[in-house]
């Protein structure tokens, strides 16, 4: 009897030292994953554009006036506003200097795509890497627009790969451009699994199309976010 409790004993100092050293990995394990997880964001933000993180310090509580010339609004005249406001990202202002002579010489590769009718304009400064702007609106069924303005910049040297959505509440009434910063916070929120993500603005149609990039499988996961006529409903497809 006592050889049995002896040996049970045992058995059960046994089990809690194992049970203590699977609790020392796991914790080990989390802490790994905590700090994979916290590099990995700093090599993100290792990669952040100046110019954009500047724009992101201040958009929100920017709201832009003075959009509509002779009453009437055009994918110029939203993308003339927004791109004064905030002329430190290279794009923007390539297109305002664009506005004022298109036919001027640039120091500067630039490419200006301006496609009234589709409600989308294009504008690319320079030709080994990239530096983008895309915009395009929808009519609401409110009788709003909702404005959208995707900036890209990549450089070689220092190392820069960024990218900035933006969405702006056109309120017809007051003439003004409302930061719309549940929207974005919406599609960062999907996109933060990955690595990065790529945004394609409709140049014709109403839906976005957004492809996420994991680095560390070789992936890539295709999104359509589909007009619904005030917003967006999510779609993952692969197709």
């Amino acid at each position: 009897m006592a050889m049995a409790a002896f040996s049970f004993m045992l058995a059960a100092c046994g089990n809690n030292q194992a049970k203590q050293e699977q609790q020392g990995q796991k914790e080990q394990n989390d802490d790994k994953n905590k700090q994979e997880v916290v590099e990995e964001q700093i090599q993100k933000e290792d990669l952040h554009s100046p110019a954009l993180d500047e724009i992101r310090s201040v958009w929100k509580k920017k709201p832009l006036s003075g959009v509509a010339v002779d009453g009437k609004t055009d994918i110029v005249s939203f993308a003339s506003v927004f791109c004064n406001a905030f002329p430190n990202f290279d794009a923007n202002q390539a297109f305002v200097d664009y506005l004022k002579d298109p036919d001027a010489e640039y120091d500067k590769f630039r490419d200006v795509d301006i496609q009234k009718q589709n409600g989308y304009i294009f504008c690319n400064c320079r030709a080994v890497v990239g530096c983008d702007l895309m915009t395009c609106y929808w009519n609401c069924d409110n009788g709003h627009k909702l404005v959208a303005f995707d900036m890209v910049e990549e450089e070689d040297e220092p190392e820069i790969y960024d990218q900035l959505l933006l969405f702006y509440d056109y309120d017809p009434d007051t003439d003004q451009m409302n930061p719309a910063p549940a929207l974005v916070e919406t599609i960062e929120k999907a996109m933060a699994k990955y690595d990065f993500y790529e945004v394609g603005l409709p140049d014709e149609g109403k839906d976005i199309h957004i492809t996420g990039e994991d680095r560390v499988n070789g992936e890539y996961h295709n999104y359509i976010y589909r007009w619904n006529g005030n917003g967006f409903d999510l779609e993952k497809t692969d197709k």
